[in-house]
């Protein structure tokens, strides 16, 4: 639902609101403005908006990966918790609509009481009150319906703001070595330096850390690491990237047997995302 602006005066016949984290800017008329004039911007309720702007972008950011740790983790979130967010527009923007598992009963999260209570969308689009209890983000690869889920939400004309059911999924291929401890597919992606293969994953929210894209994952609860080799020398110069791997806990490595399906899953897609950006020669 969207809520009137609030105008504030700044300079030269101006006023300046915040609409979610996008600048506003409109004359004293009501005549609202394509553009934000410079006066206006760096007036001082221009520099006090901009910086609460930023704030919120940083906040908006910081929901976004918790909650996508969530999806990863796949541990319940206890409903108190839930409610306590809920009615900040940055967390519930992140969790609705996202498939959700209270008490064995599985839909779209509409609305979040007080108390706890969520109210889910089934696949046939009715809502219900779903059983006190944690909630679990079942990730996509768990998903077997997310077909029909997906309708679900279009009928409803709306998004998830973390993709869940948009995301990309990989399965473990029939012919993958079962003892192997790597995969190789992505490795040999030339970049023309190495800053530009780090840049490439840090905007997909990948850490690097002693050369290679990580991502913690968990699978039945049990942590284990991706590793994407992307280099580790001067960020000027060129790269190629290496092997995809993880290990676990105490830095062993896994088999690819070992590897369950939600790290699978992730550590390819963390692969592919940053191997697409390689040098076009490459690509073609």
């Amino acid at each position: 639902m969207s809520h009137p602006l609030t105008w504030i005066p700044a300079a030269h016949g101006h006023e300046l609101a915040l609409d979610g984290t996008t600048l506003r800017c409109r004359k004293s008329n009501g005549q609202i403005l394509k553009s934000v004039p410079r006066t206006a911007r760096y007036s001082t309720v221009g520099e006090e908006l901009s910086e609460l702007r930023e704030r919120l972008v940083r906040h908006e950011s910081t929901c976004r990966a918790t909650v996508d740790s969530w999806l990863l983790a796949g541990v319940p979130i206890p409903a108190a918790l839930l409610a306590r967010v809920w009615p900040d527009p940055a967390w519930r923007c992140c969790l609705e609509h996202l498939v959700v598992t209270v008490d064995g009963q599985t839909g779209l999260l509409a609305d979040v009481t007080e108390a706890g209570r969520t109210t889910l969308t089934g696949l046939d689009g009715a809502t219900f009150t779903a059983s006190p209890g944690p909630v679990t983000l079942p990730h996509p690869v768990h998903l077997l319906d997310a077909d029909r889920w997906r309708k679900v939400l279009e009928s409803q004309d709306a998004a998830q703001g973390i993709p869940q059911l948009t995301r990309q999924t990989h399965r473990r291929p029939a012919e993958a070595q079962p003892e192997a401890t790597s995969v190789d597919d992505y490795a040999g992606g030339r970049f023309e330096r190495l800053q530009q293969a780090t840049a490439r994953a840090a905007e997909h929210g990948f850490a690097v850390r002693g050369g290679s894209a990580v991502l913690d994952v968990a699978d039945d609860g049990v942590r284990v690491q991706a590793r994407y080799w992307v280099g580790a020398d001067d960020p000027k110069e060129p790269t190629t990237t290496g092997r995809l791997v993880w290990v676990d806990a105490a830095e062993r490595p896994l088999t690819l047997a070992e590897v369950g399906p939600v790290a699978w899953s992730e550590g390819v897609r963390m692969a592919a995302l940053i191997h697409e950006g390689r040098q076009p020669d490459e690509q073609q």
